[in-house]
């Protein structure tokens, strides 16, 4: 059962009680604000990302957090990765100099395990010292990052062993029925792709986590690179 609602910010329709906007010419700015509204108030918002479909929340929220463990049914010793737009807000939730931020910046999308900075929340970090922390590419990402001046929680939208998703319409009967976000921007379906590498940095020579989107010969081939 589909129903159209409009808002103070646009247009959304809904699919039985989800809310759901599209994101296209017509009502990205209405999504950039409903977005930035929700997570303001410590709301939950599935986004589409330069990877897959991802589930972010402000990063500094407890709540907010301890709400998406429990949509995606995850166990607390999980860290949560986090978005920053760029490396000056990624010196607010983590620790690396000049040189390291060279590296990390020439992998592309990847998420970087770096010494976290004392306030960052714990549950985001596992109870751990360190912190996974990427910079997205997708542009309407950005622009919530930009918009909301904050670090937010960057992890793909799906339950505990399940996933992740390119296509909306899995985005959407995944969370159907469960624990709901509070609002998904629809993007129709992205292009196939899997998460972002994670490389820890803690170590040296680093270490790759989990390959992602590129190849593990690339990600060797870079590392390699940057020991010369």
């Amino acid at each position: 059962m589909w129903c159209v609602q409009k808002t103070c910010c646009g247009i959304w329709y809904n699919r039985r009680a989800m809310r759901i906007i599209p994101l296209d010419a017509t009502h990205e700015v209405s999504a950039v604000l409903e977005t930035i509204r929700i997570i303001k108030n410590g709301g939950v918002v599935i986004v589409p990302t330069d990877t897959v479909y991802g589930i972010i929340a402000d990063a500094w929220n407890e709540k907010a957090i301890d709400r998406i463990f429990k949509i995606k049914m995850r166990t607390a010793e999980k860290a949560l990765p986090i978005f920053v737009s760029d490396f000056t807000m990624m010196d607010k939730v983590a620790v690396a100099n000049e040189s390291l931020k060279e590296r990390i910046e020439s992998f592309g999308s990847v998420t970087a395990i770096l010494p976290a900075r004392g306030w960052v929340p714990l549950s985001l970090r596992g109870g751990s010292l360190t912190v996974g922390v990427r910079i997205p590419f997708h542009p309407f990402v950005k622009k919530i990052l930009e918009t909301f001046g904050s670090p937010i929680t960057g992890t793909s939208a799906n339950t505990s062993g399940r996933g992740p998703y390119t296509k909306i319409g899995d985005v959407i009967d995944e969370f159907e029925g469960g624990m709901e976000p509070d609002l998904i921007v629809d993007a129709g379906d992205l292009p196939p792709n899997s998460p972002s590498a994670v490389i820890d940095f803690m170590v040296s020579p680093p270490r790759i986590l989990r390959t992602g989107a590129l190849p593990k010969h690339k990600l060797i081939e870079l590392l390699n690179n940057q020991a010369e």
